[in-house]
Protein backbone atom coordinates (compact mmCIF):
# COMPACT_ATOMS: atom_id res chain seq x y z
CA UNK A 1 0.00 0.00 0.00
CA UNK A 2 1.16 3.93 -0.91
CA UNK A 3 1.71 5.52 2.68
CA UNK A 4 0.89 9.25 2.86
CA UNK A 5 -2.17 11.30 3.23
CA UNK A 6 -5.26 8.99 3.23
CA UNK A 7 -8.78 11.23 2.09
CA UNK A 8 -6.79 14.32 1.16
CA UNK A 9 -8.73 17.07 -0.69
CA UNK A 10 -7.91 17.58 -4.58
CA UNK A 11 -7.73 21.02 -6.06
CA UNK A 12 -11.01 22.27 -8.21
CA UNK A 13 -10.66 21.16 -11.85
CA UNK A 14 -11.05 25.15 -12.76
CA UNK A 15 -7.90 25.90 -10.96
CA UNK A 16 -6.10 23.14 -12.50
CA UNK A 17 -7.01 24.20 -16.11
CA UNK A 18 -5.75 27.66 -15.22
CA UNK A 19 -2.25 26.34 -14.23
CA UNK A 20 -2.36 25.00 -17.59
CA UNK A 21 -4.50 26.92 -20.07
CA UNK A 22 -2.44 26.22 -23.49
CA UNK A 23 -2.82 22.89 -22.95
CA UNK A 24 -6.68 22.60 -22.11
CA UNK A 25 -6.72 25.39 -24.97
CA UNK A 26 -5.42 23.09 -27.05
CA UNK A 27 -7.88 20.34 -26.41
CA UNK A 28 -10.55 22.24 -27.03
CA UNK A 29 -9.12 23.50 -30.52
CA UNK A 30 -9.03 19.87 -31.60
CA UNK A 31 -12.44 18.65 -30.64
CA UNK A 32 -13.61 21.77 -32.24
CA UNK A 33 -12.02 21.33 -35.57
CA UNK A 34 -12.97 17.38 -35.12
CA UNK A 35 -16.69 18.18 -34.54
CA UNK A 36 -16.55 21.03 -37.65
CA UNK A 37 -15.17 18.11 -40.00
CA UNK A 38 -18.13 16.11 -38.96
CA UNK A 39 -20.58 18.49 -39.67
CA UNK A 40 -19.82 19.38 -43.30
CA UNK A 41 -19.12 15.99 -44.20
CA UNK A 42 -22.20 14.31 -42.72
CA UNK A 43 -22.15 10.17 -41.74
CA UNK A 44 -22.31 9.23 -44.85
CA UNK A 45 -18.15 10.17 -44.89
CA UNK A 46 -14.82 8.08 -43.50
CA UNK A 47 -13.75 11.42 -42.33
CA UNK A 48 -17.07 11.76 -40.00
CA UNK A 49 -16.22 8.27 -38.08
CA UNK A 50 -12.30 8.73 -38.28
CA UNK A 51 -12.88 12.30 -36.37
CA UNK A 52 -14.11 10.19 -33.06
CA UNK A 53 -10.48 8.87 -32.86
CA UNK A 54 -9.11 12.83 -32.17
CA UNK A 55 -12.19 13.58 -30.17
CA UNK A 56 -11.98 10.34 -27.99
CA UNK A 57 -8.24 10.64 -27.56
CA UNK A 58 -8.60 14.36 -26.39
CA UNK A 59 -10.93 13.89 -23.97
CA UNK A 60 -8.52 11.07 -22.87
CA UNK A 61 -5.57 12.95 -22.62
CA UNK A 62 -7.41 15.90 -20.82
CA UNK A 63 -8.28 13.72 -17.92
CA UNK A 64 -4.81 12.58 -17.60
CA UNK A 65 -3.51 15.86 -17.81
CA UNK A 66 -5.87 17.06 -14.66
CA UNK A 67 -5.43 13.91 -13.22
CA UNK A 68 -0.89 14.39 -13.38
CA UNK A 69 -1.51 18.20 -12.03
CA UNK A 70 -4.10 17.51 -9.03
CA UNK A 71 -1.13 14.94 -8.14
CA UNK A 72 1.44 17.67 -8.39
CA UNK A 73 -0.78 19.96 -6.36
CA UNK A 74 -0.76 17.45 -3.54
CA UNK A 75 2.54 16.50 -3.05
CA UNK A 76 3.33 20.50 -3.29
CA UNK A 77 1.03 20.87 -0.45
CA UNK A 78 2.27 18.13 1.74
CA UNK A 79 6.41 20.38 1.57
CA UNK A 80 4.46 23.27 3.47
Amino acid sequence: MRSGRHGAARPPVGVLIQQDRVDFALFVLIIVVALVSMVFTGPGSIVFWLAFIPIIATVVLAFRRIEHLSRLELNDSEFM
